[in-house]
Parts: structure tokens; sequence; C-alpha cells
């Protein structure tokens, strides 16, 4: 016995292990067979077996409905035909397998083992067709298939006699790749139930499809589809390629009308032998779909089959064209041929008889020579098996089916038909000879919605994130009415820069925040870009990158940095007329604490002489006060008219533009780092993908992408310009606060420019965090908000620094400028400032001799002190000395340093101040008379007097 694989050797021996088991009664079952005879009763007998799935209780194929007829159909047409097998008489015993290999099993074990010896055996399905090829070579059998299409089954060293009428399933997938390309489909999706013949189907199909470029999904069941079908939608599958039973196929399509996956945006394919109507549910079936909900699903799908009823108007083998025989096998029916299973495959069954009628035709021609014929066959005689095998090998004639003939692997050779449904009935849509590798297309197809084939996944269409085109000419209309303000701003500065409101502003300052303000509206512009409808090349982004950002530092630069100048030098003059303030407070302070000379010399004179000496040591104190005494009141009112003069005094404008210079080198050395250490680049940020907007197509998604300028330390850079700018803002602020009361009358707008300071700041604080780090990704709000900041901060600006000009040089005619008082005088005169100069100069010598006398009064001191310590101790005068020096003493404690008017008191409260004599000294000093102290002119110097 030649061919036995391993395989059908273990089918044998479980098959045996079952008939020792249950005995004859296990396995010689009448129930559910039959016998089919000729009416020639005379001709000898030739016996196949077969089994026919006449029910799928298992959820396989119920194909012998419609294949039983068929086959009884050829047996009564063969047996009729006096050409073939002259003399013999087919007769047919076949069970009913229900598509159960194990059932099928059984029945081949009693068609082999119960007589009369079989020839050959018929199967259908392809479950019970692998069970029983695989197990019939121990026999010398030879399986005639005519209804399975098991890739599996064209294996000869697996089935080495199995021949089948019906193509292999794999024969249909060159046929679908054809498909995929044409309709340029380049991603299928493979939905199959758990079946081997549907798993190497669906491994042909995959290998195939990646042959050609087409990428693969596959997802397998058993019993419940819903779990696959939920995968499949998460994969995007819209070619769908179905490889399952009719009754599985209900479900499948129950759960995708559920699942919305039909319709516009998706194309089943389905295997062509269904019934014409297996969509429509049994009730037995109890699915959860109605019959309208099932064939609103199935509407378009395409079925690929081999041809398996030819349509030629060519007769056959048997008499018959291909419609004759469906004509009549439809009379021969008791249904309706679209609700029996396996109608399609019936020509194939019929076929099969015909093929087997012929093998057998042929093997007894060869067995003539030898003296042998058909009715010797036992499933010992090898040698009529290879006859016999070699017969169908060559078998080839005109079907019912086609052109029917087999090749090497025992498979049918037959061209691919390709159905679509519309409308509930199955449309002819073309042929594909895969031989040829030739499409012969009708045309005709239909997809829901009538716009052709749709795509094989959803369309991902990137959709570049831009400003609105809206809102971007929105700001620019702003941006250029801003900018036109500034040039009108800037010429209204240089046309009426002779009036002195205007000169006294500071015109040269303004002109470069006019301009500063100019560049932030220009950065708006490319700050927008791209926008929508306005396309950046990808060469020039870089230049865009940087363009927009070093424009709008420079222009911040320029704007803010001038309003900074000015609350700078108004605060520093500010300060420095505090500091001239306090200096003079101080020499006031020090003159009034000085210890002056003259109250020991008036002691001195009242110890000597007596009431008339007290006058005229009253009268010493009154000159000596009034002459120190008005030179430090000198000294102060100098001092005063220093600071005066300098709140007025012309401010040089070169102060003001080092400081918008010293902040625009800073500039333009973070801009030149940037750009040489580490350019920005554009990049592109993708976000989820999205639905498009109503309206537009229904199977496209949007996948965003946001254009970003991005360099590797960005937030290195950003953080840097971020932190001296916030630096810059939270200075000028406090500046503005300080300087908020001084009024300079060559900076005669700095109250304005300190409210335009507290808006820039505020806002641009604000707005530099929240576009950084919270709403960057979103691009019509980053620019609005970046817009907004600036345009209020630059129209603010203007306004409260030019507003108050041309509102008073509207109202204020240039004859009366000077009148106006306040911020509205005109600069000095020549005659002023050359006093201003003069009062300079005095200031200084007023302080050296304020030195000198200083230096006098010390020596003064010093002389007074040993000359009381010289006559106390020669007059002996010591108790009168004793008896004035506590009070001076004391009053030293009670006020220190004593002034003029506390030694007064003294002297004045002396109780015998009176009667105290006058004396001469002989130490040079002379006592003065009541009449000299009267006679004393008031101006006489002090070194007189003593």
């Amino acid at each position: 016995m030649s061919g036995v694989g391993g395989s059908g050797v273990l089918y044998c021996a479980a098959l045996l292990t079952l008939f020792v088991v249950y005995g004859d009664d296990a396995l010689f079952d009448d129930d559910g067979g039959g016998v089919t005879t000729g009416e020639l009763s005379e001709r000898v007998a030739l016996h196949i077996g077969g089994t026919f799935p006449m029910e799928s209780d298992g959820g396989g194929w119920a194909g012998g409905q419609a294949c039983l007829p068929a086959v009884q159909m050829a047996l009564e047409d063969v047996n009729k035909r006096p050409d073939i097998l002259d003399g013999y008489e087919l007769v047919l015993h076949y069970y009913d397998s229900k598509c159960q290999p194990g059932l099928a099993a059984k029945y081949m074990y009693e068609l082999l083992y119960k007589p009369p010896v079989k020839l050959m055996l018929l199967a259908g399905c392809s479950p019970v067709t692998t069970t029983v090829a695989e197990a019939v070579p121990v026999w010398n059998m030879i399986v005639l298939s005519y209804g399975a299409s098991s890739p599996a089954l064209s294996n000869r060293d697996r089935f080495p006699t199995l021949f089948r009428t019906h193509p292999s399933a794999n024969l249909q997938n060159p046929t679908r790749v054809r498909l995929f390309q044409k309709f340029n489909w380049k991603k299928i999706t493979i939905l199959q139930s758990v079946e081997e013949v549907f798993t190497s189907n669906a491994k042909d199909l995959e290998i195939q499809c990646r042959e050609k470029g087409i990428k693969v999904n596959r997802q397998s069941f058993y019993g419940n589809p819903a779990d696959a079908v939920k995968t499949m939608i998460r994969q995007d599958a819209r070619i769908i390629v179905g490889l399952y039973y009719e009754n599985e196929a209900r479900k499948v399509l129950c759960e995708a009308y559920k699942n919305k996956l039909y319709g516009r945006k998706y194309v089943w394919f389905l295997i062509g032998w269904f019934s014409d109507t297996w969509y429509i549910p049994p009730k037995e079936e109890h699915l959860n779909c109605t019959a309208q909900q099932m064939a609103e699903a199935a509407q378009f799908h395409f079925t690929t089959e081999s041809i398996m009823l030819s349509r030629e108007n060519k007769v056959t083998i048997s008499g018959m064209t291909g419609v004759e025989f469906r004509d009549r096998l439809e009379n021969q029916l008791n249904t309706d041929p679209a609700d029996t299973a396996g109608f399609p495959e019936a020509p194939l069954a019929y076929d099969a008889v015909w093929a087997m009628a012929l093998a057998f035709n042929c093997t007894m021609a060869k067995l003539t020579v030898d003296r042998m014929k058909l009715e010797d066959f036992d499933y010992h005689n090898d040698f009529m098996y290879k006859q016999l095998f070699n017969c169908m090998k060559d078998t080839r004639f005109p079907g019912v089916s086609g052109e029917v003939m087999f090749s090497d692997l025992g498979d049918r050779i037959a061209r691919t038909q390709i159905e679509q449904m519309q409308g509930g009935k199955y449309i002819m849509m073309g042929t594909y000879d895969s031989g040829e590798q030739k499409l012969d297309w009708r045309n005709k197809e239909m997809f829901a919605g009538g716009r052709g084939p749709p795509p094989d996944s959803t369309i991902t269409r990137d959709w570049l994130l831009t400003v609105s085109i809206e809102l971007y000419y929105a700001v620019v209309v702003f941006a250029v009415i801003g900018a036109i303000g500034a040039m009108v701003s800037f010429i209204f500065n240089s046309k009426y820069s002779y009036r002195g409101f205007i000169e006294q502003s500071q015109p040269q300052c303004n002109n470069v925040m006019a301009a500063g303000c100019i560049l932030c509206f220009i950065s708006l512009l490319l700050m927008g870009l791209p926008a929508e409808g306005i396309v950046v090349p990808k060469d020039s982004f870089t230049l865009l990158c940087h363009s927009r950002i070093g424009i709008l530092m420079i222009g911040f630069t320029f704007a803010y940095g001038s309003m900074f100048a000015k609350v700078w030098i108004v605060h520093r003059m500010g300060a420095t007329e505090n500091q001239e303030l306090a200096t003079a407070q101080r020499a006031k302070e020090e003159e009034e604490g000085i210890n002056l000379p003259w109250e020991g010399i008036r002691a001195l004179i009242a110890t000597m002489v007596g009431r008339p000496a007290l006058e005229a040591a009253a009268r010493l104190r009154k000159v000596s006060s009034n002459a120190y005494g008005s030179l430090i009141g000198r000294r102060s009112y100098l001092l005063n008219q220093v600071s005066q003069q300098t709140l007025i005094y012309p401010v040089p404008p070169w102060k003001f533009y080092m400081v918008i210079i010293f902040f625009f080198i800073i500039d333009i050395v973070i801009i030149a780092a940037w750009i040489l250490f580490d350019p920005l680049e554009r990049k592109e940020r993708r976000f989820p993908l999205q639905e498009p907007p109503a309206g537009t197509e229904d199977d496209v998604m949007l996948s965003p992408i946001l254009e970003l300028c991005q360099s590797e330390h960005q937030e290195v850079w950003i953080g840097l310009i971020m932190g001296y700018k916030c630096l810059l803002l939270v200075f000028g602020l406090f500046l503005a606060y300080e300087s908020r009361n001084l009024k300079l009358r060559y900076v005669n707008d700095s109250r304005f420019v300190s409210l335009a300071i507290y808006n820039v700041a505020i806002l641009s604080l604000v707005t530099g965090p929240v576009v950084t780090l919270l709403i960057r990704s979103e691009a019509n709000a980053n620019f609005a908000f970046v817009s907004v900041t600036v345009l209020l901060c630059a129209y603010i600006s203007l306004g409260l620094v030019f507003a108050p000009k041309m509102a008073y040089i509207y109202r204020v005619p240039h004859s009366k400028d000077e009148q106006g008082g306040g911020l509205s005088r005109s600069k000095l005169t020549r005659a002023e400032q050359n006093r201003f100069q003069q009062l300079l100069v005095e200031n200084d010598e007023l302080k050296k001799q304020i030195e000198i006398k200083e230096t006098k009064i010390t020596e003064c001191r010093t002389l007074l002190e040993r000359r009381l310590a010289e006559i106390s101790s020669r007059n002996g005068s010591t108790s009168m000395v004793s008896h004035i020096a506590p009070s001076v003493s004391d009053d030293a404690q009670s006020s220190s340093p004593p002034t003029t008017l506390t030694t007064t008191a003294h002297i004045e409260q002396h109780p015998k101040a009176s009667e105290m004599p006058v004396i001469e000294y002989s130490s040079g000093y002379k006592s003065l008379t009541h009449t000299d102290i009267k006679n004393t002119p008031p101006n006489t110097p002090d070194d007189v007097l003593l």
C-alpha cells in the first residue's frame, strides 16, 4: 500500500480502536444512509461511497442539500450513456456526515467494511474531506471531493489519493490580490474562523499580499465574533476578507451592523459559495438583528469563488449547457435554490461523478490488456489502484462547471469569478484567470455613497495648525494702524521740536520709543506666519524664527528702554537733589551744635567787671552771633539755589541714549550668541488625530501639525531673555513708583511715562509666562494673546506720551508757550545760566571761609582756656571762678554744646552781676565801660572786640 502517511496510520488506529470497543453496532448503522442505483439491473454494479453534509449542526457547510441531488442526476445521466462504462452501472452508497469529522470517520469505516467493495469515495466539506482523505490511502482508495476548498488539502504527502473538483480556496487569493491592486488598497484585514480550512487559506493570502506590498492584519474567532469585530474597529480595518462558514457569516454580519462596520468606509470580501440569501437569519439562530438590518449591512460586499457554473452557450460532456443544468436542478429540488445550501457547488458535484466515470472508463480499457476487470478491485490491489489514480489525474473534459482538469496536487484548475451584492442580488463583476493573470472586468461595481472605492484605511491628512486668516488680518489691520500712529507721532515730534513744551520732554527719546513701537508692530506680522493660506518655505523658516524674535526684542528695547531711561534719569536727579538737601541739613545741624568760645569770654568778663561788663558781654554775644549766623545763612541759601537750579537745568540727551544703547547691546549679544551656537530650526509637533470639519469627507482624519521654532537648548535661551526682561520690567516699576512725585522741567512727561511703564510691565509680566508655558501649542490663542498684549502696550504708551503733547500744541499757541508755568516753562536764558555758574563758584568760596572760621574758633577756645587757668592761679580768685564754673558746667550738661543764648542767661542771672568792679588786666585785655559798649558799632569784628 503506497502513499500512506504517518497521520493516516494514526487515523486508522483510532478508528480501529473505535471498532474494537463498540463493535459492529458502532460502525455499521444504516441510519442516515442510502443507496442510489441505476435502472439497468443486468449491468455489473460498480459501487462508490459518499458522505454528504445534509445538516450543519456544528456550524459547518450543509452543501449536501443541493449536491446530493446533483450527484444522483449525474449517476442517472452516466448510467444512460452506452459509450461510457459499457456493461457497468454506478451505484452510490451515502451517509449524512453533518460536516462533522468524527461522524464522517464512522461512516467511512462503515462504507469500507460493509460489503460490497467500493472503488472510490466522494466527500464534501473540508473537515470531513481532511479526515477521510488522510485515512483511506491505507485501503488504496481514491477520494474525490466535490466540496472541499481547504488549501491544506493541496498536500500530496499528507493526502496522496485526493482529487477534488472544488478548486482550492487558495485559488481565489490571486484574484483577491488582483482586486486589491485594482482599487489601490495597500492594507487589508482578514477575519477568519479557527477551522483549518480557513487558517491555511488566510496564511496563503497573507503571503501573497505581502509579496505585493500589501499590509495584512489578521483576526480570528471561535463561536462569537464580537471581540474580533471590535478589535478590527480599533485597528481601523476598512478592507475586510471574511473566511468562515455561512452560519458564522451571519453572526459576523450582525456584529458588523451593531458596530457600524459597513457602509461608505468599508468593503467586505466573502466566500462565494454561500447561498444567495445567506444573510437572512433563521429564527432558530436567535440573532439580535432583523433581516432588514442584515440586508443593509450586506450591501455592496464582494464574493470570490471559482467558476462553478459555465455560462458559455457550449454543450458539455453531459449534453447540457451550464444554464440548462441549473434549470434542470431547480426543477428537481423541492426548495427555493436561494435557500438551498450547496446550490452553487452543485455543478461541481455533478462533474465529480462524470470525472469518476471517465476515470473508471479509462482504467477499464487498460485492465483489458491485463485481462482484469473493474469488479475485481479490492483494497489490496495496488496495481488497479495505480491505474485508477493515473487515469483520474489525466482526466479532462468540458463540464457544466467549466473545463475540468486536475493539477499534480489533485486540485481543480479553474477561473475565478467575482460578484457583488447590489440591491439584494449578486451581480457578476468579472472573472480572473490566475494562470494567464488576466482580469476580465465589466465595470459594474458600486460602492456606498456612490463616490468610488473607499480608501484602505482612514486617510490621514496633515493639518498644519496655523493662525486663522481672519485673526491674522485683524491683527495686521491694528498693527498697520498702530504703525501709522507711531509715524504720525514721530513726524509731530520732529515738526514741533522748537516748542518749549516739546523740547522739555526729550523729543529724541520719544522718537526712539515710536520707532520701537513700529518694530513691535512689524514683529506681529511675522509672528502670525505661517497663517491659513500663507505658506512659509521650509528653507526660510529658520530666518523667520530669528527675525520675529530679534525684531520683537529690539522693538521692546527701544520702546520700553526709552521710557526706562527717562524714569532712570528722573530718579537719579531726584536722588541727587535729596542728597544735596541732606548735606545742607547736616551742615545746619553741625552749626547749631558748635561750642563757640563767646560763653567762656563772657564768663571771664563777668568775674572781672560788674554790671557794665555784663552789658558788654551781651553786646559781644549779639555781634558774634550775627556775624556767624550771616555766614551760615548765606551757605544754606546757596545750597538751596543749587538744588533748584539742578531741577531746571537741561539734561543732555546722550544720557538717555546711553541707557538705551546699553540695553540694545545686551539684546544684540544674546541674539548673536543664540544664532551662532544654537540656531532655531523648524520642528513639527504632532497631536492626536481629529475629526474633520462637518461637511468634508467622512473618511478622513486630520493629523494636526504645529510648526515650532525649536533649538536644542531653547529653554536656556528663553529663560535668559525672560529673566533679563522681567528684571528690567520690575526695576522699571520700582523707578516709576519712586519718582512719581518728581517733576523735572526738562523731562516734563515723566508722570505719563511712569503710567506707560506700569501698563507695559503688568501686561508683559502676565503674558510672558502664559505664552511660554501654557498656550504655546495653541496657534490662534498664542498669537492672539501676544498680539493683544503688544498692541495694548504700544497703543497705550503712544497715547500717554504723545496725546498730551498734541493736545497742548493744539490748545496753547506758541506766543503763550512761556506763560504756562510749571511744566511749560521755557529754557534758561544766558544770564540765568551765568548766574547759576557764579552761584556754584561762590558756594565753593563760602565753604572755604566757613572752614577758616571754624579753625579760628577752635584756636580761640584753646587760648581762652589757657588764659583762664593763668588768671585763676595768679589772683587767687578761685572762689569766684569756682562759683561761676559750676553754673557753666551745669549749663554744659543741660545743653551740650552750650549756645550764646544759654551763656547770656547765666550771666544775667548772677546775683551780684551789677556790683562787679571794672578791672584792667595786665595781660592786654582792657575793661570796657558802659559807654564803650553802647558806642560799639554793630558790625565790629569779633577779633577787634577781643
